[in-house]
């Protein structure tokens, strides 16, 4: 997980696919913690609804049908809560990949997720958009013995759709999204640092001498760009790799809450209530039955 600026989530394409794919219809609450990437996700509903869909700052609940694309190196994180028809898809393009096919994309960002903003031809080419990723569900659903070259077809497909019809210059983006390019930077520091020291006792004057910045300015302005304090974001972070271990069988509790930052189970149980309306206990016990 290294940058040669930041940390943050690298992503590997889906064996033999040339794009990460993942069919999301878990039952439970799904949380992901802040976090950026390189490459460009998108993320498409298929059913039911994400409750709170956040990317640079920018919330978007979404229903059947929604697209939405986080460009390369945005800091996003997901809050749903599912239930028992509600699927939704995730497709990643290594940006090595997308660069290569489209050198441009390097001064080009997608703008897509403002659907009111569409004139004619952009309406239209949404509805193809929409069409494809649909058509891509379903062959993730199947068995077809053509299936990865019919997944790699339709991600170049959608990769058309997109930089054909909604890629802006980063200049014009920039000017209407108004998020300047040193908070965006400023939170990247932040969230490498948390993300690589999560499992061990963070304090604030650490965060803050990793950032060059005084921790009263650190708080501040952590709250103000994210929402939540610099705890509730570590929290956040602890919680989110707990989950994973817990339904991986990576240990008791007990292991789990050590490896994971939290000073005792009860700590740990307390944190899950907070996202997921339930204990780590309760879900330890659902996925170890």
């Amino acid at each position: 997980m290294a940058d040669a600026s930041f940390i943050h989530e690298i992503v590997k394409p889906t064996d033999p696919l040339s794009v990460w794919l993942y069919l999301h219809n878990e039952r439970n609450v799904i949380f992901v913690a802040p976090h950026w990437h390189q490459g460009i996700e998108i993320s498409y509903t298929v059913f039911g609804s994400i409750d709170d869909f956040v990317i640079n700052q920018k919330h978007f609940t979404t229903s059947g049908g929604r697209v939405l694309v986080i460009n390369s190196q945005e800091l996003h994180s997901v809050y749903a809560r599912r239930n028992d028809k509600s699927e939704a898809l995730s497709i990643i393009f290594p940006y090595a990949f997308v660069n290569r096919l489209c050198p441009q994309i390097e001064n080009q960002v997608i703008n897509i997720n403002d659907t009111d903003t569409f004139n004619s031809i952009e309406k239209e080419a949404y509805i193809k958009l929409q069409t494809s990723l649909f058509e891509m569900y379903l062959v993730m659903k199947s068995d077809d013995k053509y299936k990865n070259l019919k997944l790699e077809a339709s991600s170049i497909k959608v990769l058309q759709l997109l930089i054909q019809y909604f890629a802006k210059s980063k200049n014009e983006y920039n000017r209407k999204d108004g998020t300047k390019e040193f908070v965006v930077n400023r939170i990247q520091m932040i969230t490498k640092f948390v993300h690589e020291n999560y499992y061990k006792r963070i304090s604030l004057d650490e965060i803050a001498s990793e950032v060059n910045i005084s921790k009263v300015y650190l708080t501040k302005f952590f709250k103000k760009y994210m929402n939540l304090t610099v705890g509730q974001y570590i929290t956040n972070v602890r919680v989110q790799k707990a989950y994973y271990d817990l339904i991986g069988k990576a240990g008791n509790l007990t292991q789990i809450a050590s490896k994971n930052g939290f000073s005792t189970t009860r700590a740990m149980n307390k944190a899950f209530i907070g996202i997921y309306g339930k204990n780590a206990f309760t879900i330890y016990k659902e996925n170890n039955n």
